[in-house]
């Protein structure tokens, strides 16, 4: 039977990149992450990727699965194991799974550069950086980058080396439960590595293969969709995820026009309006920066037209927050803020 994978492996391996319409073109601009910005994830189960090939209309209908928490593009400086990762310009904080990657981005290229994670904080270093992305990208477009890490796990020094082949290889329309988007671009990305190191004096060696499908927007550093399939020697697991909320989009799915939130920074009580085509249930969350519940849900009996909705933040200590709004069960969209007095 198929298990499940963690989504830390299929975050700690994600890329960026951006589509249009017609021969879409995968530029820096466009998919390198931008420091500060902050998404929210759903792990959900594997579906069918589709098909491959031009103006395709994905489905990928999750139905099941939890929140990931918020993940936070910041400096490496700002973390506690930069030394690790000279090379690095920026890094992906997911403080609920325990998690910093770490990656550098330039006009030609988005590398990673390693992770520490886990409950141990395993610290993973690339002797040679992974090349996630090339710049530019068309359509059709293929690569193949050989890579290696090395990582102490235990008393074992373990030596990981691999090679990544990454595809454009569909663009056109996805829809997930958030929301329906347009101008998409899918690419393939599979990983086929090995872990090696001496066991009481025996060579000892574990081997993985990642066949992946993401899904990315141009202008958004981060993936719509994700489904993937690992074989390692204990086993295959499977699953996907799906993008809840971010601060540098709104996915706007059918039933909501517009929003937005005001004052920004807030002090005492933040506003939030948003326009729905038609009479719904409305459920207002209140995240921290790390994507734990702070505030109880609000709900409101959304009308077509304009809702106003009230957040009482003036016990809240100052930082960033994040307002979703969630309609018929689906996350609308997501309003990041500071407190600030």
């Amino acid at each position: 039977m198929k298990k499940m994978l963690p989504t830390l492996a299929a975050w700690n391996f994600i890329l960026f990149c951006s589509a249009s319409l017609a021969q879409p073109i995968l530029t820096a601009t466009g998919l390198n992450p931008v420091l500060n910005e902050s998404y929210t994830m759903k792990a959900s189960e594997y579906l069918s990727p589709g098909s491959a090939g031009a103006n395709q209309t994905w489905n990928l209908n999750f139905t099941t699965g939890t929140s990931g928490g918020l993940s936070t593009f910041v400096t490496p400086s700002s973390t506690p194991n930069a030394s690790s990762f000279p090379n690095a310009n920026i890094a992906l904080n997911r403080p609920s799974a325990s998690t910093v990657v770490y990656y550098k981005t330039s006009g030609s290229a988005f590398q990673n550069h390693g992770v520490i994670g886990g409950s141990a904080s395993t610290v993973m270093a690339y002797t040679n950086p992974e090349d996630l992305m090339h710049y530019p990208f068309a359509y059709n477009n293929t690569y193949t980058d050989n890579w290696a890490a090395v990582f102490v796990s235990g008393a074992n020094t373990f030596y990981r080396t691999g090679t990544t082949t990454v595809t454009a290889d569909g663009y056109g329309k996805l829809t997930t439960p958030t929301a329906t988007y347009t101008n998409v671009m899918r690419i393939h990305f599979v990983q086929d590595y090995q872990d090696s190191t001496d066991v009481f004096g025996q060579p000892y060696v574990i081997s993985y293969y990642n066949d992946q499908y993401m899904w990315y927007k141009e202008g958004t550093h981060f993936p719509l969709a994700s489904v993937y399939e690992v074989t390692t020697d204990g086993g295959d697991f499977e699953g996907g995820n799906y993008l809840m909320g971010s601060s540098s989009i709104d996915p706007s799915p059918s039933f909501i026009s517009s929003s937005n939130l005001f004052p920004n920074p807030a002090s005492d009580k933040a506003t939030i309006e948003f326009s729905l085509k038609e009479n719904k249930r409305a459920d207002v969350v209140l995240l921290n920066a790390v994507g734990q519940q702070v505030e109880s849900t609000q709900i409101v009996d959304g009308v077509n037209g304009l809702n106003t909705v009230q957040l009482d933040v003036a016990n809240l200590p100052e930082g960033i927050y994040m307002a979703e709004m969630i309609v018929d069960g689906m996350v609308a969209t997501t309003k990041r803020f500071t407190v600030m007095r």
